[in-house]
């Protein structure tokens, strides 16, 4: 459903704008939800909400995994000789092939409240639980995008969706690993989710794409993603030196 807001007008004394502090800022919210008007030195009028204190503006974070807020703090112990990021990611593994759409749902929400609280107004959700626990699609192919559309829509934060192509375990493995098997993707699949996304009109809700990383799809699926997003405004995101290999 196409959620409109009502336009707003707000009116700070001081906001921080272009890098440094301005005077009597109207702050003006267009009907989507976005900014349609910034002005400094601008009297107060009587339809604008006035603010008190200093406006910053939010932060965004550009990268979150939301699944992972699941097991925050468990993995803060050490349970064998050696702990690294191997030992941590069969954990994040554990939790990434049990998690529903209904956990997802109430993991994200809770983590995109919490990061509202902080300061945080915009999350960039780095997107590759596809699948359902034996890695094949649900009836609904979007449903783990749409429940993480819906927690972000309702606690209120931006959300830019990248759904992530996902399709292989390394450089020298062509296929994922069976740990791996609720991430697997296309070039396709992930361009159709995007324009899927962007199709639902949901307030604060934007899409593009992103690639897990340089071992984890072929030159070939990165190049087709690549020109299928020429001329698009969405953003493409990347793990780029995940591992010592990708940099050699």
């Amino acid at each position: 459903m196409n959620r409109v807001a009502p336009a707003r007008r707000l009116w700070a004394p001081l906001a921080w704008l272009g890098g440094r502090w301005r005077e009597r800022v109207l702050l003006e919210v267009g009907p989507q939800g976005c900014w349609s008007a910034v002005m400094p030195d601008h009297a107060p009028e009587p339809d604008m909400e006035p603010l008190t204190g200093p406006v910053l503006p939010g932060l965004v974070n550009a990268h979150s995994h939301a699944f992972q807020r699941g097991f925050a703090g468990l993995t803060e112990r050490r349970e064998q000789a050696r702990d690294d990021f191997w030992s941590w990611r069969e954990n994040m593994y554990s939790l990434a092939l049990r998690v529903s759409p209904e956990q997802l749902h109430a993991i994200a929400a809770q983590l995109y409240g919490e990061l509202l609280a902080g300061g945080y107004t915009q999350v960039c959700e780095f997107h590759y639980l596809h699948h359902d626990v034996s890695g094949e699609p649900y009836r609904d192919p979007y449903c783990m995008s749409r429940v993480l559309a819906h927690a972000a829509v309702e606690s209120g934060i931006g959300l830019t969706l990248l759904p992530v192509l996902y399709e292989r375990a390394g450089f020298a493995q062509p296929a994922l690993g069976d740990r791996q098997r609720r991430f697997r993707s296309t070039a396709a699949e992930v361009i159709r989710m995007r324009d899927e996304i962007r199709r639902w009109q949901l307030p604060h809700v934007s899409a593009g794409v992103a690639i897990h990383s340089l071992r984890a799809a072929s030159e070939a699926s990165i190049r087709a993603l690549a020109t299928a997003c020429e001329g698009d405004a969405g953003p493409i995101h990347i793990h780029v030196a995940e591992q010592h290999a990708e940099v050699r």
